[in-house]
C-alpha cells in the first residue's frame, strides 16, 4: 500500500510540474464566479433605480458602487489571464504531444497493421485499453501498470479528452509511444504486455460495419441525417431558424432581448426534435447508433425524442455544416485521432 501511494504521488508530482499554474487558474475561476455575482448586483441596482423615485440618490449610489466593483473585478481578471497566458508562452519545456493527427479509418487500419508487425522479444510491449468514461487509474492492477510506464507518458495520457476512450501503445525504450482515440467507444478497460502490441480490439472497431444517424446541434442551424453504410448520407436535412445574436448592452433591453433569443432557440430545438422523430420513424429500427456533435446542451434537449435503445455517441470533433460538402461531416465524425508522444 505504501509503495502504491508513493507511485501515485510521483505521478501526481510529475503531472502538476508540467501542467502547473493551478492556483492562478483557481483564482481566475473564483474571480469569474464573483463577476457573475457582481453582474447580478448591477442588474438589481438598475431595477431599483428604474423603480425608485423616492430614494433616487440611494439607488444611484448603489448602482455606482456595484458598477465600480464589477469594473475592478474585470480588470483583475484580465490581468490574471494575461499573466497566465504569458506563463504558458514562456514555458516551452511544458509537456506537449509531438503532433496530433486525424486519420481516416482506412489509414488507421494500415497504421495498426504496421504497428502489429513491431516485435520486442523481452515481452515488454504494453497495450492499454481505456474505456469511454474511465481513467487509467481505474484499470484493474493499475498500480502495476504505473510501475511500467514513465510519469510523463501517464501525465500526457491524462490530458487527452475523449468521449470514446482510447488505446495506448507503449514500449519502455520509447521506440513506440502512441495513443489512438477511435470514433467508436472502447468497451472495456484492460492492459497487457507481450512481444507484440495488441491491435485486435481497435482493428475490430474500425472494421465494424454499421448504419448510423447523425445530429450536429447548433443554435440556428443544425444537421440531421442517416447513412445505411457509413459512407455517404442516404438522407439529410439542414434545419435553419432565425436566432438572434447575443446582446451586450445590459439593463431591461438586454433581458427582453435574451428572452426573445431563448424563445428563438426553443423554437429551433422543437424543429430539430420533429426532424429527428420523423427520421427514426422512417428508419423503423434499421439503425442502432446516433452520432452527436456540436453544442452538448442543445443536443441533450434535442435528443429527448430518440428511442432509448439507440446508442448515442458524442463526438468531440468540431463539425461545420457546409451544404455544398455534406460528405465531409461523415468523414469528420469517423476519424481517429493519433497522439504522438
Amino acid at each position: 500500500m505504501i509503495e502504491k501511494e508513493k507511485i501515485v504521488g510521483n505521478i501526481s508530482s510529475v503531472f502538476n510540474r508540467y501542467t502547473g499554474k493551478e492556483e492562478m487558474e483557481h483564482e481566475i475561476n473564483k474571480l469569474r464566479s464573483h463577476i457573475v455575482e457582481l453582474e447580478l448586483d448591477v442588474r438589481t441596482a438598475n431595477i431599483r433605480y428604474e423603480k425608485s423615485s423616492e430614494s433616487e440618490k440611494k439607488a444611484v449610489a448603489a448602482r455606482q458602487e456595484a458598477e465600480e466593483k464589477l469594473k475592478a473585478a474585470e480588470v483583475r481578471l484580465l490581468t490574471l489571464e494575461h499573466e497566465l497566458e504569458k506563463q504558458r508562452t514562456d514555458s516551452p519545456s511544458e509537456l506537449s504531444f509531438n503532433r496530433v493527427d486525424q486519420f481516416s479509418r482506412e489509414r488507421t487500419t494500415e497504421f495498426l497493421r504496421s504497428l502489429s508487425s513491431f516485435k520486442h522479444t523481452s515481452g515488454s510491449l504494453i497495450t492499454v485499453h481505456v474505456a469511454a468514461g474511465e481513467q487509467l487509474d481505474g484499470i484493474k492492477d493499475s498500480e502495476a501498470l504505473m510501475e511500467l510506464i514513465d510519469g510523463e507518458t501517464l501525465a500526457m495520457a491524462e490530458k487527452v479528452v475523449s468521449t470514446t476512450g482510447y488505446v495506448l501503445f507503449y514500449s519502455p525504450d520509447h521506440l513506440v509511444n502512441e495513443l489512438i482515440v477511435p470514433p467508436l467507444p472502447v468497451k472495456g478497460s484492460n492492459w497487457n504486455t507481450g512481444d507484440t502490441f495488441d491491435t485486435g480490439t481497435l482493428t475490430g472497431l474500425l472494421k465494424e460495419e454499421m448504419s448510423l444517424c447523425v445530429l450536429v446541434a447548433h443554435a440556428g442551424e443544425s444537421f440531421v441525417g442517416y447513412s445505411l453504410d457509413s459512407e455517404e448520407f442516404d438522407s439529410f436535412q439542414v434545419i435553419k431558424s432565425s436566432v438572434k445574436a447575443k446582446h451586450g448592452k445590459g439593463g431591461f433591453s438586454q433581458r427582453r432581448f435574451e428572452r426573445l433569443r431563448d424563445e428563438d432557440i426553443a423554437h429551433h430545438i422543437d424543429k430539430v426534435k420533429l426532424a429527428l422523430k420523423d427520421m427514426f420513424d422512417e428508419l423503423e429500427g434499421s439503425v442502432d447508433r446516433l452520432f452527436i456533435a456540436g453544442d452538448p446542451q442543445l443536443a441533450k434537449e434535442m435528443t429527448t425524442v430518440v428511442p432509448l435503445d439507440i446508442e448515442q455517441i458524442f463526438s468531440s470533433s468540431d463539425i461545420r455544416i457546409e451544404k455544398h460538402n455534406i460528405s465531409e461531416i461523415m468523414k469528420q465524425l469517423l476519424v481517429c485521432r493519433r497522439y504522438r508522444f
